[in-house]
């Protein structure tokens, strides 16, 4: 799913602009972008009201509105949303940081100047995904939907058709395919073959191609899967 991107400022054709170079930049990076363009404070709010942004690029001069108070408003309401200032006005940089932006350009600006800050926002936004995916998920065990703490998840196995969700207190049966649960639960769990995966705090030592785990379980390595369960469990 595309990350929502605001872009709110007074200057249609600095809405323009930017738009412009959110595109070249995610082409570039291979970034996942959709941007929203606001005129007026009041214009975001109204949107905000029955839609969400992840990110959001804001004037501080509205023309009768501050973009230091909407972007308080944003922070008191909508905390997730992660905010750049765009402006001309060098002197608001202290009070931009106040209300917790992450970045301050000034006009005018290069398309360079915005990737650097983009790169930022878009690694807080990523670090932010990946947090809340590692959180809790939501499954659906005996037609029963149920909300699983990832952090409780020792291991999952695959079963024939089902995959075999082990906690420290509980079993779960589900009919989702391992793949797709590694995309839910979070970078703390490995996959060591094409049917195990483990949290890696379970592991208590690693040899040859053999994972060794603290409950006296062993999980044999997949060929494909070597280099990656190296990377993940000692860095390199």
């Amino acid at each position: 799913m595309a990350y929502q991107i605001g872009l709110c400022d007074d200057e249609e054709y600095q809405i323009k602009i930017n738009g412009v170079f959110l595109k070249n930049i995610a082409a570039k990076k291979g970034y996942d972008l959709e941007y929203h363009g606001f005129k007026t404070g009041k214009a975001l709010k109204e949107y905000l009201a029955n839609n969400s942004l992840d990110a959001l690029l804001l004037d501080i001069d509205l023309g009768e509105e501050s973009g230091i108070d909407v972007a308080s408003w944003i922070t008191r309401n909508y905390p997730d949303i992660v905010t750049v200032f765009v402006t001309g006005h060098r002197e608001f940089a202290e009070e931009a940081f106040e209300v917790e932006a992450v970045g301050y350009l000034v006009k005018p600006y290069d398309s360079k100047k915005m990737e650097n800050v983009m790169t930022k926002v878009m690694t807080i936004l990523d670090r932010k995904k990946r947090e809340d995916s590692g959180t809790e998920i939501v499954i659906t065990d005996e037609n029963i939907k149920k909300k699983i703490d990832c952090r409780d998840i020792l291991y999952i196995e695959r079963q024939q058709a089902r995959s075999i969700i082990k906690t420290r207190d509980n079993e779960y049966q589900v009919y989702e395919t391992i793949t797709s649960l590694c995309e839910r639960i979070g970078d703390s769990f490995i996959r060591v073959n094409q049917g195990e995966v483990v949290n890696k705090a379970l592991i208590a030592e690693i040899k040859g191609n053999v994972v060794y785990l603290k409950n006296g379980m062993e999980m044999s390595i997949g060929r494909t899967y070597r280099k990656s369960v190296q990377e993940k469990y000692f860095g390199q």
